[in-house]
């Protein structure tokens, strides 16, 4: 074989592994897509966006509410499979002191959690899960208290990884796919495969959220001061 003959068949091979990568790329970035493409219908007037790396953002409203669900890739933890977490945001006024926040298993590395950030430690109420971190405002243990079972209910799910209340809404954080072993070994690709996230859990989450706010709301029984943990018998 020529000299001229042998850089062909090489161009050739590069040619056709790029055309394969680019085909892979563009196979990924659809499925990355496709992720929240079965709670598009629960929305009205509906908008949804590619946000980093391809992953979607839906927003739009749900019963009159302002929704925003976002899919955040976590690939910040070593020695662990990368997570894809939904953020599901429920845009709904609340009392100005409801600020609290409940962040499960915390390990510091949680890029995309709230609850660090406030200022007070609150005690957490005995229904919660044991290895919590719970933090607020002045007032947020009497709201915490006000909401204490629906905030229990929510975080029952080992999935729900962090609440958070504020005066302008509510968010939750679940865990929604966990990345395929093989890619993230070898090629270190974030890649959740086929995943799609099913409208039944997705209005849960929602359901959720819209129970903490109406035992929030003004017209909710008054706040009583939850048992923690160093109350009970």
């Amino acid at each position: 074989m020529t000299l001229f003959a042998f850089l062909a068949v090489l161009g050739a091979g590069f040619a056709g592994l790029g055309w394969l990568l680019n085909r892979e790329r563009s196979a990924l970035w659809r499925r990355r897509r496709a992720l929240l493409a079965d709670c598009r219908p629960l929305f009205e007037r509906a908008e949804q966006a590619d946000g980093v790396g391809g992953f979607p953002r839906l927003a739009g409203e749900i019963a009159g509410r302002r929704v925003v669900v976002e899919m955040v890739p976590d690939t910040m933890t070593l020695r662990r499979l990368p997570q894809l977490w939904l953020s599901l945001t429920v845009m709904t006024p609340l009392p100005g002191g409801a600020a609290f926040g409940v962040l499960a298993r915390p390990s510091g590395s949680e890029f995309y959690a709230r609850t660090p950030d406030l200022p007070a430690r609150l005690e957490p109420p005995a229904g919660l899960p044991e290895d919590v971190m719970v933090r607020g405002r002045r007032r947020g243990a009497a709201f915490l208290a006000q909401a204490e079972r629906a905030v229990a209910d929510l975080m029952a799910d080992p999935r729900v990884k962090e609440v958070l209340v504020m005066p302008a809404g509510l968010r939750v954080i679940f865990q929604a796919a966990e990345g395929q072993r093989g890619q993230h070994l070898l090629l270190r690709q974030c890649d959740f495969g086929d995943a799609r996230f099913e409208p039944a859990l997705f209005m849960r989450l929602y359901d959720g959220l819209e129970e903490i706010a109406r035992r929030l709301s003004p017209v909710a029984a008054p706040a009583h001061l939850p048992e923690t943990r160093g109350q009970r018998a």
